[in-house]
């Protein structure tokens, strides 16, 4: 016997019906009434729903906000662009760069134009994640006291260097950022040759570049009077005849001075 004729058996073949002492017996196994678990589930749902909200709006509430204590902070976009040329806007942020030997982009706030979903599943990430780095340092103390000298120690001994935030990960829609670092100058701002100069928003800056991939290369223009701040940065890939064209960007818009 083929496929084709155990296929013919199986549609000829109808399964009998059920007894009415059967569907008696089920009807009569549940109670009679409204869904009430239906009313419940929904409820859940609604109060998990009402949790997530109350948590992020305590978080944030919790979490202090930096804008008023730095003296500056720039307004950013990040810019995806196609291979025809055109571009799309991923997201906006504020952040501002840290002090110090080892200094840091930080990032104070950001949103998603045109979906407020992934706005807020943002803005949670980046008022828990950091919540959840205290209190896992809270715990590691508890349990291994001195693991948490051990690591300050680490960051100390460290080199040098200065990071940026550079772009989205393309595989996170924006909810993972990349960021780029470079070892600090003696002197300055990054321990690289300048390939570029250029006012941006009133504030001269000093490109650096570096291969991002085989293929690829990240330029930063970097503000020397704004701490370091790259206030713009491109990605480019590589054709096949050489040339390079842009795959990603991001861009200052607008620079606060905080009294």
């Amino acid at each position: 016997m083929n496929d084709s004729e155990l296929d013919e058996i199986l549609n000829q073949w109808r399964a009998p019906s059920a007894p009415p002492s059967l569907r008696k017996r089920v009807r009569a196994g549940f109670p009679a009434g409204p869904p009430r678990k239906l009313r419940w589930g929904r409820s859940l749902v609604a109060a998990a729903i009402l949790a997530a909200l109350v948590f992020f709006l305590v978080v944030t509430q919790a979490t202090p906000h930096p804008t008023a204590s730095i003296p500056w902070s720039v307004d950013s976009e990040f810019i995806r662009y196609a291979e025809n040329g055109s571009s799309s806007i991923e997201m906006y942020t504020t952040s501002y760069e840290s002090t110090g030997s080892n200094a840091n982009e930080i990032l104070v706030s950001r949103s998603a134009p045109g979906n407020p979903f992934k706005t807020v599943l943002g803005q949670t990430m980046d008022a828990t994640l950091p919540a959840l780095g205290r209190f896992h340092n809270h715990v590691l103390g508890f349990v291994a006291p001195g693991m948490l000298a051990k690591m300050e120690q680490m960051k100390r001994s460290r080199p040098p260097g200065i990071s940026f935030i550079t772009g989205c990960d393309p595989d996170g829609e924006c909810l993972v950022l990349d960021h780029y670092g470079f070892a600090k100058a003696a002197n300055g701002c990054v321990d690289s040759p300048v390939v570029d100069r250029a006012t941006i928003l009133n504030h001269p800056t000093e490109a650096v570049r570096e291969r991002w991939t085989e293929h690829g290369r990240v330029t930063l223009w970097i503000a020397p009077d704004l701490g370091c701040f790259a206030l713009k940065v491109t990605y480019e890939a590589e054709r096949p005849d050489g040339a390079f064209h842009l795959v990603a960007a991001k861009q200052a818009l607008k620079v606060t001075l905080n009294p």
